[in-house]
């Protein structure tokens, strides 16, 4: 392939290209507004820049919530991949922001001279139209691409992906093809160290609730508090089940059927153990709650304070057990709930992860189980997600092809054997037995409030043009790694 000829058509349409990032950006698609649409409309969106791209099929799949996107690209290339992208976002309450979360503004910010700013302009529709970006520039110069593509999209990552394994078993057929899951978007680290994931812990995410006509004695719809004498309150009944689940101080696991996988999670092979050992080097001593990627937690005090072996083996290896939502009754003013009440319902979302040999199957039997013998057969268990760990050897070709890559471009790749979250990215190579990479390209941003993407980058974080040409010569060093 002639990357430069694919450099010069990157640079001379880069403008059309962020333009195209601006699409997706001001399509709103926060996934837990159910009934707004605008998930629906991003996947009509995606699904026609998809045909667009010369894609031979492509399909709108229906979940449980919100439609998803199926896309096939026939290279007749010896190499095919999968790769996922998701469609929704998280909310933006756009009083706090400074920019329109919609609007896809191009600002300066934090020393950059443009960003764009918007709900998911990181997190994930900016690193993905990348990806899409650097296959236009590829197919305008070459007519084709040097693999096959298989585009599997979804809009319900955030609401815990709870159709995406229905989606892989959809199209099994295809997917049986693929030699590896890429899955590749923007990872920058400081000091040009870019992020290289080969992995994800086991994710299961259920929601517990307890109804009224389900519970003697309680409400079948929600009556004024002065009642509370003479009904059951559904949240009491919840919280005793919730207690069952854990220790007093909510550590530890006392489902029975999970006590040998909690306490014998398994732990790195000797290949992963050496790339822990460079990770600690890289951050020994520093604070946990700026060296590790715990989302957020900069401002809270943790067990575990400083970056060494130990608590970089627990934040990757180890087990969670968390309650990450309740709800029930009056939620707060703007929430059109009403005060005052004895609910009829309360629900918590639960999530665990986990690198036990046990599969997410299992996991939710024990918890059925263990509520049922301890009396609570009366709270409902709703899966939401149930995703297997997954992790790919460091010695695998594509790794190797990857890193190598990274190292041409004058950037340090940063091996994560496995990574501390968990979901859809182990599906497909789960279910198929192939290796799964994500991350390892350059770029960035800001996540959060005012969340944007870099397009004209600095020493620090590429730009967009710099990570699309990055793109295309990954995706041949791709192609030659897994024909070999």
């Amino acid at each position: 392939m002639d990357l430069a000829a694919v450099a010069r058509h990157i640079e001379q349409h880069l403008d059309e290209h962020v333009a195209a990032v601006q699409r997706w950006v001001r399509q709103r698609s926060v996934s837990w507004d159910t009934h707004d649409g605008g998930v629906r409309a991003m996947a009509e969106l995606a699904a026609d820049e998809l045909r667009a791209l010369g894609c031979r099929e492509v399909e709108l799949v229906e979940g449980r919530y919100h439609p998803g996107v199926w896309a096939w690209f026939d290279a007749g290339a010896a190499v095919t991949l999968h790769t996922y992208a998701m469609l929704d976002t998280r909310p933006a309450r756009s009083a706090q922001w400074r920019h329109d979360p919609w609007g896809a503004d191009l600002v300066a910010a934090d020393g950059f001279d443009r960003v764009l700013v918007g709900r998911g302009a990181l997190g994930a529709k900016g690193p993905f139209v990348a990806f899409l970006n650097a296959l236009r520039s590829i197919i305008a110069v070459h007519g084709t691409l040097p693999v096959n593509l298989m585009i599997l999209a979804e809009g319900e990552e955030i609401m815990g992906s709870p159709s995406y394994r229905a989606f892989v078993e959809r199209y099994a057929h295809r997917l049986r093809d693929a030699h590896a899951s890429y899955c590749p978007s923007s990872a920058q680290l400081p000091e040009r160290r870019v992020s290289v994931g080969l992995g994800l812990k086991g994710m299961v995410v259920v929601e517990l609730s307890v109804a009224g006509e389900r519970w003697p004695g309680a409400p079948h719809r929600a009556v004024h508090s002065s009642a509370a004498g003479f009904v059951n309150g559904p949240p009491w009944r919840l919280a005793q089940a919730l207690a069952c689940l854990t220790e007093r101080d909510g550590t530890g696991c006392r489902v029975a059927a999970l006590t040998d996988a909690w306490n014998t999670s398994s732990g790195p092979t000797a290949a992963e153990a050496a790339l822990l050992e460079r990770l600690v080097e890289a951050r020994a001593g520093q604070d946990v709650r700026t060296a590790l990627p715990l989302g957020g937690s900069g401002n809270v005090v943790l067990d575990h304070t400083v970056v060494d072996a130990a608590s970089l083996r627990h934040f990757l290896y180890g087990p969670t057990f968390n309650v990450a939502g309740l709800r029930s009754g009056f939620i707060g003013p703007g929430t059109d709930t009403e005060p005052f009440s004895v609910p009829s319902r309360a629900t918590a979302t639960i999530d665990v992860r986990s690198v036990a040999h046990l599969p997410p199957e299992a996991i939710v039997a024990a918890l059925r189980d263990h509520l049922d013998e301890c009396g609570f057969d009366d709270v409902e268990l709703d899966v939401l997600a149930a995703f297997d760990h997954h992790r790919t050897d460091p010695a695998h070709p594509l790794v190797r092809g990857l890193t190598a890559t990274l190292e041409r471009q004058g950037y340090r790749p940063e091996v994560w054997p496995i990574q501390a979250g968990g979901g859809p990215w182990t599906a497909v190579p789960r279910t198929f037995g192939v290796p799964c990479v994500r991350g390892a390209v350059p770029g960035g941003g800001r996540l959060g409030v005012d969340e944007y993407l870099v397009i004209e980058g600095d020493e620090r974080v590429a730009g967009l043009a710099e990570t699309e040409r990055c793109h295309a010569e990954a995706l041949v060093a791709v192609a030659a790694a897994l024909s070999g």
